[in-house]
């Protein structure tokens, strides 16, 4: 996916792009250019996104609800133009009841020409030396479930406006609180103490929200985290010497789930809450412990099971699961990502402090395993033929 300059960019500009990426190298202006770069086939670039967060004055040449209705108008007819067969997102906005407008006005005003709307979700929010860690790393855990009755929501009002089959992108995810306070005090928080994106807290917080997303069934078309390089946790870069942030080897972990079908879990555990709003997220209420997604793989071979603890300060989980009508076989493969605490991170010091560890479990009709805090665990049931 490649997201165009609709601030100060021009709708021209736009659909050059589309022409270098996916003309021909020799019918088109723009092909030959990119052929004459070294690049010759096309790189047929499927998924473009129109603008980044034009609502807000923090970007270049924003602009209000009605000047984006007709820039993505003048930008859609452009680029349909060079390449009919691109899919179009234009940029929507989750962040709270005050923006309800512009997804309403978007949809109204151009719903007929929409196909999939973009949201970055950066949720948190200003946090001091006073505020409770336990409390906001909750509020973080159980934000995936607010975001789920959103996407509902958002599903409706898209189909509403006409859209046969409406489409979500999150094209921007990661924690997203500031420390505001001061360091120096003796509170409960600071900023070497909190969740970050460098943090174990970013894997966790990130597979809540895959698997929130999974759980929407095809209207969730795809996820970017933000980014991938120093900015926001991913990969990290300091003095010649690179290493891996935790979330990056939690979406490691998910990758055998692709392709795979998502299975029904039944949970009982118990819940947390919380008392405070941290800016675009609500007091939980009730949120189970542990976020269970299950998937039946490709090629039905395997169970995964992808394992979040919710919880912090607290102790071990024990998790007794029955796999149910999948006959499986007597030894389960785990994998596990944690750390001892909700700011545990990797460094240039220690690369590789928080990396996924691997063991078995043998099992027999029911298998108990323990979930540690500040972790994500996959658990592998194999076939047994």
């Amino acid at each position: 996916m490649l997201c165009v300059n609709a601030g100060d960019g021009t709708p021209e500009q736009a659909a050059k792009w589309v022409e270098y990426c996916n003309g021909d190298a020799e019918e088109t202006e723009m092909g030959t250019l990119r052929a004459k770069n070294g690049h010759p086939e096309p790189y047929n670039v499927e998924h473009w996104e129109i603008g980044n967060e034009l609502y807000g004055k923090w970007q270049v040449n924003w602009t209000t609800k009605d000047g984006y209705v007709d820039r993505y108008d003048q930008f859609r007819s452009a680029m349909k133009t060079v390449d009919s067969s691109i899919k179009l997102k234009a940029i929507g906005d989750l962040r709270g009841e005050q923006w309800d407008d512009w997804n309403d006005h978007l949809l109204t005003e151009a719903g007929d020409s929409v196909r999939t709307l973009t949201q970055h979700i950066l949720a948190g929010g200003a946090v001091d030396e006073e505020t409770n860690p336990d409390e906001l790393f909750h509020a973080f855990m159980g934000f995936s479930e607010q975001i789920g009755e959103r996407f509902k929501i958002l599903r409706e009002q898209m189909r509403d406006a006409g859209i046969e089959n409406p489409r979500l992108a999150i094209t921007e995810l990661q924690l997203f609180a500031t420390f505001t306070g001061d360091d120096d005090a003796d509170g409960l928080l600071s900023a070497d103490t909190m969740p970050t994106p460098q943090t174990i807290s970013e894997a966790l917080y990130d597979a809540t929200i895959i698997h929130e997303c999974i759980r929407t069934g095809d209207f969730v078309e795809m996820m970017t985290h933000s980014a991938s390089v120093n900015h926001g946790g991913g990969i990290q870069k300091e003095r010649e010497q690179v290493w891996a942030d935790p979330c990056y080897y939690g979406h490691t972990m998910g990758i055998p789930m692709w392709g795979g079908t998502p299975v029904g879990v039944e949970l009982e555990c118990a819940t947390i809450s919380t008392e405070h709003t941290f800016r675009e997220i609500e007091p939980v209420d009730d949120t189970p412990t542990l976020d269970v997604m299950a998937v039946l793989s490709s090629d039905e071979a395997s169970l995964i099971l992808m394992v979040v603890n919710r919880t912090s300060g607290q102790d071990p989980i024990s998790l007794s699961i029955d796999a149910g009508a999948f006959n499986a076989s007597s030894e389960v493969k785990r994998m596990t990502l944690s750390a001892e605490t909700m700011h545990g991170a990797n460094s240039r010091e220690h690369p590789e402090r928080i990396t996924p560890e691997s063991s078995t479990v043998e099992i027999d009709d029911e298998t108990t395993v323990m979930i540690s805090p500040y972790s994500l665990t996959r658990l592998t049931f194999e076939r047994d033929e």
